[in-house]
């Protein structure tokens, strides 16, 4: 069962202006003289490179429910946490780094230390579903 994430609006807003920032930045060599044609180059791609790796970040977080397994996945980072390995399911607010992008998160912890907060949208459904299949 696939949940994607909550998304909070004043999140989206600085999310969505950092990455127009950051093209425009990426850009920036364009209308300023003196840079050369590498230090442009590079210019341009640590900015559009930075900018697309946000937004991936940002569109491409979503949680699934598989049999065994909750799996997170937020644009290129991956985690699989075995059901039989959490110890603690809680609702939070928090703004910590993390692969959540809403203040309104759920905190799982599993194994001895791990801790994870993730922001699935439908977060009573998502809390019952899990809860049922770590019986």
């Amino acid at each position: 069962m696939k949940f994607v994430s909550k998304r909070d609006t004043w999140l989206s807003i600085t999310i969505w202006s950092s990455v127009l920032v950051m093209i425009l930045a990426g850009f920036s060599p364009l209308f300023k003289s003196g840079t050369g044609v590498v230090g442009g180059t590079i210019i341009f791609l640590v900015c559009f490179l930075s900018a697309l790796l946000t937004a991936w970040l940002w569109m491409a977080t979503y949680y699934v429910l598989n049999e065994s397994e909750l799996f997170v996945r937020c644009g290129p980072i991956k985690k699989s946490i075995p059901y039989n390995s959490i110890t603690k399911i809680q609702p939070i607010r928090s703004l910590l780094a993390s692969m959540a992008t809403s203040s309104q998160r759920v905190e799982i912890r599993y194994g001895k230390y791990g801790i994870i907060h993730i922001s699935p949208l439908e977060q009573e459904t998502f809390l019952t579903e899990i809860k049922k299949r770590m019986l």
